[in-house]
């Protein structure tokens, strides 16, 4: 399901992309603004090049995509690992609760696999219900818990 992001899906990428930031700006008005590319062409374009966005498609549609980049530590106080951080990942509203994110993250977790990658890492916004359920349905658990204050 899942293949690498080629030039020409730029648009559709957008456009889940604003599905997505569409309830950032609904949760976090105060970090984030409507805009009508939220996914600029020239970072599509890096990401394309640096091969770390793939689309999901259905019949030929792209129904998904997915962006991320690899990570590695070994600190004096840190076990060493490589990580997948998957930076986005959207699944189209309207064609969600069909298993396709499932198939997706099943696909990445292959992905990481094969870049030698010892863990998969997200971050999702607690609001977000739903992702945070499925998330936790595909094995994910809570790292760590951000948080900040307005000064």
């Amino acid at each position: 399901m899942l293949e690498l992001a080629t030039h020409s899906d730029w648009e559709a990428i957008n456009r889940l992309s604003n599905q997505v930031a569409a309830l950032h700006t609904a949760w976090r008005p105060d970090l984030f603004r409507t805009t009508e590319y939220s996914y600029p062409k020239e970072v599509v374009e890096e990401l394309i090049n640096e091969k770390s966005i793939f689309v999901a498609k259905l019949n030929g549609t792209i129904v998904g995509y997915t962006a991320f980049w690899i990570w590695e530590t070994n600190g004096t106080c840190s076990v060493p690992r490589k990580v997948l951080s998957i930076n986005d990942f959207c699944v189209d509203e309207d064609a969600r609760g069909h298993g396709i994110g499932t198939q997706m993250m099943q696909e990445l977790r292959v992905l990481a696999k094969a870049f030698g990658c010892t863990d998969l890492q997200l971050t999702v916004y607690p609001q977000n219900d739903a992702a945070v359920a499925f998330y936790q349905k595909c094995g994910f658990t809570i790292k760590s818990i951000d948080m900040q204050r307005k000064v």
